[in-house]
């Protein structure tokens, strides 16, 4: 299915859309998902297993809420993990004044301008749930904030491409960086 185009700007076109990756969507959909849902249930099922065999021993006891710790932390990852499957499959557009980012709570635009710092993100779903994030740090009325471009099939390329369009900065060495 295809995204419709950001609203553009009068003057602005369009350079490159980023749509999902489709490997991204299908790893979520085939392999991660089953594999939280079977954490879920197990750790479920032990605790009432445990509560009924045991209901009263301080042992049981004290590793039930080490058991819920757990799945506090589980609950975390989960809503993290259901976050970036929604954002993965979203489109992002480069055009020619700057970046428009389909996210959960609307088309965002990052002028060129604007961007601070351009990075891919690495961590742990990075490497293991093969979920490609480019980060976006961008200032907009004298606040930092932060946008995310998930399931991106090549995101150094993409990076480059969005590095061609940012302005060089005449920003004078910082002596204390020794730049």
């Amino acid at each position: 299915m295809r995204m419709p185009l950001p609203p553009l700007q009068e003057g602005e076109t369009l350079v490159l859309e980023i749509p999902p990756s489709a490997k991204t969507v299908t790893y979520y959909s085939l392999k991660a998902a089953p594999l939280f849902g079977v954490w879920f249930v197990g750790l479920l099922v032990f605790l009432v297993y445990a509560f009924k065999q045991k209901g009263g021993d301080p042992k049981t006891l004290l590793f039930q809420a080490l058991a819920l710790a757990g799945f506090a932390m589980l609950i975390g990852v989960i809503t993290r993990w259901l976050w970036r499957m929604d954002v993965a499959q979203r489109h992002a557009w480069l055009t020619t004044r700057g970046i428009h980012v389909d996210s959960p709570v609307g088309n965002v635009f990052i002028p060129y301008l604007q961007i601070a710092a351009l990075k891919v993100k690495e961590d742990w779903m990075q490497k293991w749930l093969h979920v490609d994030e480019i980060e976006i740090t961008y200032k907009k009325e004298n606040l930092t904030k932060k946008a995310s471009i998930v399931g991106v099939e090549n995101p150094v390329e993409i990076v480059e491409k969005i590095r061609e369009f940012l302005p060089i900065l005449d920003t004078p060495p910082d002596p204390l960086r020794g730049r």
